[in-house]
């Protein structure tokens, strides 16, 4: 009888999951004798590529520059969320007293649109705050309206985080250039490829050797793939309702958080 293996598309996975998967696979392959089940072809070639996924390994566990700008990235994004509140609460309490300086500041916010700069781009959001930045800088009464909400130190400590922001993503994008020597990309391509070949020979001879008993390995490799699939698809729909998936945590391996998706 036919079969059909559910799959993962590789190329949805990050660079630092893909290595996982592959030795995940490799894992539960292992449990099993493929020469017994006439893999032993197929798999020989999957397990050529071993050597150079480790290498890949070590080389992302190196680069943790994305991880840390993601965090900084919160980080400015929730400040902002702040200066928005505050001077937003005053317009509110509407005091003669604090008035002018709502107005400075409600003038400022605006003519940045600081409501909407957690939204766009990382490399938009750097730049505007960057000009926020230069005018807070030569305003003096800014300065004093800020000072006057209590904002300047959530001011201070958003323009320090939006420069260590700019600072470790272009490293992580210097990262990436040496990534390029290594080769990910055409590693990752080679590699997913062996991994289709292999799970095409496994669905040919569970049809081929009917007298064999393919369900053990089967099942726990769909098993595998199945907890893939729900986690990217879950993602997916994290991206498409306006989530920034790029910063969150990457999926963790299957056996330490199965319920994760």
């Amino acid at each position: 009888m036919k079969i059909k293996i559910e799959r993962v598309r590789y190329t949805a996975l990050r660079n630092d999951e893909f290595p996982v998967i592959y030795e995940q696979t490799l894992n539960i392959c292992e449990k099993h004798d493929m020469k017994q089940l006439h893999l032993d072809k197929s798999y020989g070639e999957l397990l050529t590529f071993r050597p150079s996924i480790e290498q890949m390994t070590v080389y992302l566990r190196k680069n943790s520059k994305l991880a840390a700008a993601g965090k900084v990235e919160y980080e400015r994004d929730r400040l902002i969320s702040v200066l928005n509140k505050v001077v937003k609460g005053f317009e509110t309490a509407d005091l003669p007293e604090t008035h002018p300086h709502y107005e400075v500041l409600d003038a400022l916010l605006s003519k940045y649109q600081s409501r909407t700069i957690a939204s766009v781009s990382r490399a938009a959001e750097t730049e505007r705050l960057q000009m926020l930045e230069t005018e807070v800088n030569g305003n003096q009464a800014v300065q004093v309206a800020f000072a006057a909400f209590g904002l300047t130190p959530v001011v201070s400590r958003l323009f320090a985080a939006n420069h260590e922001y700019e600072t470790l993503f272009r490293e992580y994008i210097a990262g990436l250039s040496e990534a390029q020597r290594i080769d990910i990309t055409a590693l990752r391509k080679d590699c997913s490829k062996a991994l289709s070949q292999f799970f095409d020979a496994l669905q040919y001879s569970a049809y081929l050797y009917e007298e064999l008993d393919y369900a053990p390995l089967i099942n726990e490799l769909e098993q595998l793939n199945r907890y893939y699939n729900r986690n990217l698809k879950a993602r997916a729909t994290r991206r498409k309702n306006g989530k920034k998936t790029d910063e969150e945590p990457s999926i963790p391996p299957m056996g330490e958080s199965d319920s994760a998706v």
